[in-house]
C-alpha cells in the first residue's frame, strides 16, 4: 500500500492539468496516389512500477503475468520503467483493381524483442520487433488474407494502461490465442445493418517447441515438423443500439505436433480447443470476458504457458464503469487451471506451474488521445514447489497516434 500512496499525488496532479482537454478521433490516413491511402496507427506507452517479489516467464513491467518459482529468500521491493508497448501501425488500402476487389496491406511493430539487455544504458533501449504483416484482397464483404495475422483463437482483450502487448491474463490466467503465419478467409453477413454476422476460417502454419539437435539449431518446431497447419474457424456476432451494445464469438482449433521432431517416427500428438466469449455494453458498464478449455494449447499461451500433452481450462472477467467522459474504474478476475492429476497419470512427469490466478484494479483518466491509469496487479502462483505472490503497481500514459 506503501507504493500506491506514492503514485498517488502524481496522478492526481496530472489528470487535473488535463480534465479540460477535447477528445480527439485516432489514426491518421495519409493519400498516396492513385486512390490509394496510408493509414497510420498505434500509440506511445510509458510505465513506471514498483514491485513486490519477483514475476517470472515473461518478465517484470509491462509483460509481467505469474509469479516467479525462485527468487531472494525475502520479497524485494523495486521502481523502474519501460516504454516497450509503444506501437506503430501501418495500413495501406489501395483501389479497387477487378471490380469490387480492393488491395490492402498491414505492418505492426512494437519494441518487446529479445533478449532483454542489461542496465546501465542498454535496458533504456528496447529493440524493435515485428507482430504483423499480411496482404488482403477484399470487396467488402469477403477478405482473402496471407500473411502473419492474429489466430482467431485470440479473442476478447482486457482494459489495461500497462499490461497491453502482454494484456491481462495473457498466457497466464484464461486469455489465449497467438499471431501466426497462414492464410485467413473472413466473410461478413447483413454489413451495414446494426446486426453483424462474421465467420472467420484460417490455416496457420504448425507450432510447438523445438526438439534438442539439428531441429533447435535450424528452428524446427514440433508443429512445423508434423508437416500439417492447425485449422481454426470462428463464428462472430454482434448487435448495437443506441443505449446497448453486445457481441459475441465462439471458436474451435485443431492442430498436431510431432514429438519426434524431424526425425523418424511420426509421434503425433493432436491438439484441439474451443473457446467462448463475450462483451456487453449496457450504457456506461463494460463487461467482458472469455473461458476455454482443450489439450496441448501451449503454443496458443495454455496452461499457464507450458508445452505438452496437457488438458485444462482458463477463464477471465473485467467489468468497467465510466463515471464521467473522462475518468473510469476496471476490476479484473482470471484463472487457469490445468489438470495436473491427469498430466502426471498419462506422462509420469509432474507438471511445474499447477495453477494461476490473476488480478488488477485500475483507476483510468482519459482526455483525448491521452489517457492515464493506475494500477494494481496481483498473481498467485501455485508451482509444483508451493505457491509464490507478487504485486506491481503501476502508473501508465498513453498517447493515441
Amino acid at each position: 500500500m506503501h507504493a500506491i500512496r506514492a503514485w498517488l499525488p502524481a496522478a492526481a496532479a496530472l489528470a487535473t492539468l488535463l480534465s479540460e482537454v477535447p477528445p480527439v478521433p485516432a489514426q491518421q490516413s495519409l493519400r498516396i496516389g492513385a486512390g490509394d491511402t496510408l493509414t497510420i496507427s498505434g500509440f506511445v506507452s510509458a510505465t513506471m512500477y514498483t514491485n513486490r517479489a519477483l514475476f517470472g516467464g515473461f518478465g517484470q513491467g509491462q509483460n509481467a503475468e505469474w509469479a516467479a518459482q525462485n527468487g531472494p529468500s525475502t520479497a524485494p521491493v523495486f521502481t523502474d520503467g519501460e516504454i516497450r508497448n509503444t506501437r506503430l501501425g501501418f495500413g495501406f488500402h489501395g483501389a479497387a483493381v477487378m471490380g469490387a476487389w480492393a488491395p490492402r496491406a498491414a505492418v505492426e511493430v512494437d519494441f518487446f524483442a529479445p533478449p532483454d539487455l542489461p542496465p546501465p544504458f542498454q535496458d533504456e533501449q528496447p529493440r524493435l520487433r515485428l507482430r504483423l504483416a499480411y496482404a488482403d484482397l477484399t470487396n467488402g464483404a469477403t477478405t482473402i488474407r496471407i500473411g502473419q495475422g492474429w489466430a482467431p483463437f485470440f479473442g476478447e482483450v482486457p482494459v489495461s494502461l500497462t499490461h497491453i502487448a502482454f494484456p491481462l491474463g495473457y498466457g497466464s490466467a484464461g486469455m489465449v490465442g497467438w499471431r501466426f503465419p497462414g492464410v485467413f478467409v473472413f466473410q461478413e453477413f447483413v454489413p451495414g445493418s446494426p446486426g453483424a454476422v462474421q465467420v472467420q476460417l484460417a490455416a496457420l502454419k504448425g507450432s510447438g517447441p523445438a526438439r534438442a539437435g539439428s531441429d533447435a539449431a535450424n528452428n524446427i518446431g514440433t508443429g512445423e515438423a508434423s508437416g500439417r497447419p492447425q485449422l481454426e474457424a470462428r463464428l462472430n456476432l454482434a448487435h448495437r443500439t443506441t443505449n446497448f451494445a453486445w457481441s459475441g464469438y465462439a471458436v474451435g482449433h485443431v492442430a498436431w505436433m510431432d514429438t519426434s521432431g524431424t526425425a523418424d517416427g511420426g509421434h503425433y500428438l493432436s491438439q484441439w480447443g474451443a473457446e467462448v466469449g463475450a462483451n456487453l455494453a449496457p450504457g456506461r458498464l463494460t463487461l467482458h470476458g472469455n473461458g476455454y478449455y482443450g489439450r496441448g494449447l501451449g503454443p496458443q499461451f495454455g496452461y499457464i504457458t507450458q508445452m505438452g500433452d496437457i488438458v485444462g481450462w482458463g477463464a477471465w472477467g473485467q467489468a468497467g464503469y465510466d463515471f464521467t467522459p473522462h475518468w473510469s474504474l476496471w476490476l479484473f478476475y482470471g484463472g487457469e487451471q490445468p489438470d495436473v492429476a491427469r498430466f502426471q497419470r498419462d506422462t509420469g512427469l509432474v507438471l511445474l506451474r499447477q495453477q494461476n490466478h490473476v488480478s488488477n484494479a485500475m483507476v483510468r483518466f482519459r482526455a483525448g488521445r491521452y489517457a492515464l491509469g493506475l494500477e494494481y496487479f496481483r498473481a498467485d502462483t501455485r508451482w509444483s514447489t508451493g505457491l509464490r505472490t507478487a504485486e506491481q503497481v503501476s502508473l501508465s500514459a498513453t498517447y493515441t497516434i
